[in-house]
């Protein structure tokens, strides 16, 4: 594993910060980077994909390539504990650091990242990935859809993205539509969860549900309660034998996040992304996480990056948790 990530990753530095005490245990303590890896095959793993060439081709703010090695070393200061419960001391965070892309086309960085996850996925670990624009979610998909009967998809985001592809490929607006019309995906249900009203294309809806998938739009969510929104959701997963989350990040109010390829003025508070990502990676069939649209350039004070880590610390420590690291 590791001489493999080797050809394809390159180790991300932490962050350097004051601590005092041995027993403050944080994020740096549990991430392992590849090139340091020894012994079993991983539980949970790390990787960073630094490209926003889908944002430029889809017209948005250039900037997300600089968000995963920010996320990470926000993520590494984070204390490993909520309240007096701390990650089980053998757990252990396979640090991929980021996919090497440097001179590469979007379609070889997607086939790159495609092949990376499959490792991944193929060695039994869960997968937090860091974007990068949200076309960062169609290798993704492709990796987990194939090793699936009847993949689920779990789209957190103001927008659809399900445009087709432009003349140049693919971009940060269709992956997926892209998954839906790859056979080799394995696509069984698609929930686009948090929809904005004026963020999204009446024709775009039509689609999505014309196919059989699922269209929640935020007021139907306020409507219903997020608890009795995600409950549905959980069900309509329940015949999914794999299932990924995928968080955009302009899903959140603009005022709590700033920093992103699309900012919406209307959003999820922190709390609910919290609970939302939560609940979906607590589900024994959820493999995979990825963590896109961050903008470090149009951020304010950070918030929006440390915000990304906190959501990834949620994940990880659910992923943690659910398989019981012992």
């Amino acid at each position: 594993m590791r001489d493999q990530l080797a050809a394809y990753c390159v180790p991300i530095e932490a962050a350097e910060y004051r601590r005092t005490e041995p027993d403050d245990r944080r994020f740096d303590d549990f991430l392992i980077p590849f090139d340091r890896w020894e012994g079993s095959a991983p539980m949970l793993a790390l990787l960073g994909v630094p490209q926003d060439e889908g944002v430029r081709r889809n017209g948005g703010r250039i900037g997300a390539a600089e968000a995963p090695p920010a996320i990470r070393q926000a993520l590494g200061k984070l204390a490993a504990s909520i309240g007096s419960r701390s990650l089980p001391d053998n757990v252990r965070v396979l640090d991929c650091g980021v996919l090497a892309v440097e001179n590469m086309s979007l379609e070889d960085v997607h086939r790159r990242q495609e092949h990376v996850v499959g490792l991944l996925l193929d060695s039994g670990a869960s997968v937090v990935v860091l974007g990068g624009g949200h076309d960062t979610a169609l290798p993704d998909g492709r990796a987990i859809g194939k090793r699936a009967t009847r993949l689920g998809i779990v789209n957190v985001d103001a927008h659809l993205d399900v445009r087709p592809p432009a003349i140049e490929g693919s971009h940060s607006g269709s992956p997926f539509r892209e998954l839906i019309e790859d056979p080799a995906c394995r696509l069984g249900m698609l929930i686009e969860f948090g929809t904005q009203p004026f963020s999204a294309s009446a024709h775009h809806v039509r689609y999505v549900l014309e196919r059989g998938h699922a269209v929640w739009m935020l007021g139907d969510i306020r409507r219903d309660t997020l608890d009795v929104a995600l409950d549905r959701v959980v069900d309509a997963l329940d015949a999914c034998d794999a299932v990924h989350l995928s968080l955009d990040m302009d899903a959140l109010a603009s005022a709590y996040a700033p920093g992103v390829s699309a900012p919406a003025s209307d959003g999820f508070r922190p709390d609910e992304v919290a609970r939302i990502v939560e609940r979906i990676a607590a589900l024994p069939t959820c493999r995979l996480v990825d963590i896109v649209e961050v903008n470090p350039r149009y951020d304010a004070d950070g918030r929006t990056v440390r915000l990304a880590a906190y959501f990834a610390a949620v994940a990880l420590w659910t992923f943690a948790h659910r398989t019981r690291c012992r």
